[in-house]
């Protein structure tokens, strides 16, 4: 969670992290389980891999198709080894495959207490969604062939962060750009709101 006082253009958030990962041999890159949606099917129990938290800003990319590991990935966050692959079965940490024969989906659970504004520069598919996840996405980027940038910007509240990784490597989840309101900014427009409020109070009760 964002705390009231932060004043850094590089905030920390507080992320719940699932992540699933199975094999999708053959299914190319319009197919739903290769879709950075909550409705997609590899979200099951037997898929499952991690659950956790981590606070920070994503700064995950791993640009290597020989390693194309999840701890290279994620820059070896505490929390992610010894993770699990293909419905459970213990051995490597493959993010994907190419050919569209694995693929690795992420749901990242956040609270702002207040705006925020950044970009996010993701290859494959990316989607911000309210805290149920229902209704339609804030943001819905579907699976681009390179890592592109792209903004966002959302209000108080509990939103996910869907991101899959498909089709090897390279992989990319950055944020830059990060933006939140100052708290002498957020002072002085409460400061302003008191002053003009005491201002109308006088002129109505000089017309009275």
């Amino acid at each position: 969670m964002m705390g009231s006082g932060v004043a850094h253009a590089t905030p920390s958030l507080d992320f719940s992290v699932q992540a699933w990962t199975a094999q999708t041999p053959n299914s190319g890159s319009a197919s739903s389980n290769q879709q950075a949606l909550p409705s997609n099917p590899i979200i099951s129990a037997t898929n499952a891999f991690f659950t956790g938290n981590f606070l920070g800003l994503p700064n995950w990319q791993d640009n290597s198709q020989n390693t194309n590991t999840l701890n290279d990935f994620t820059n070896n966050l505490t929390g992610f080894s010894n993770v699990k692959y293909y419905n459970g079965n213990s051995g490597t940490t493959v993010l994907s495959t190419g050919g569209f024969g694995s693929a690795t989906l992420f749901d990242l659970t956040f609270t702002l207490n207040h705006t925020l504004s950044a970009t996010v520069t993701h290859d494959d598919g990316f989607s911000l969604w309210n805290a149920t996840n229902t209704g339609n996405a804030l943001f819905n980027y579907a699976h681009p062939t390179s890592a592109v940038p792209d903004s966002i910007s959302v209000g108080p509240g509990t939103y996910n962060l869907w991101y899959l990784e498909a089709n090897g490597a390279p992989a990319q989840l950055t944020f830059s750009n990060v933006k939140v309101p100052e708290p002498g900014s957020l002072l002085l427009l409460g400061t302003g709101l008191v002053g003009l409020g005491l201002i109308l109070r006088r002129r109505r009760s000089r017309t009275a």
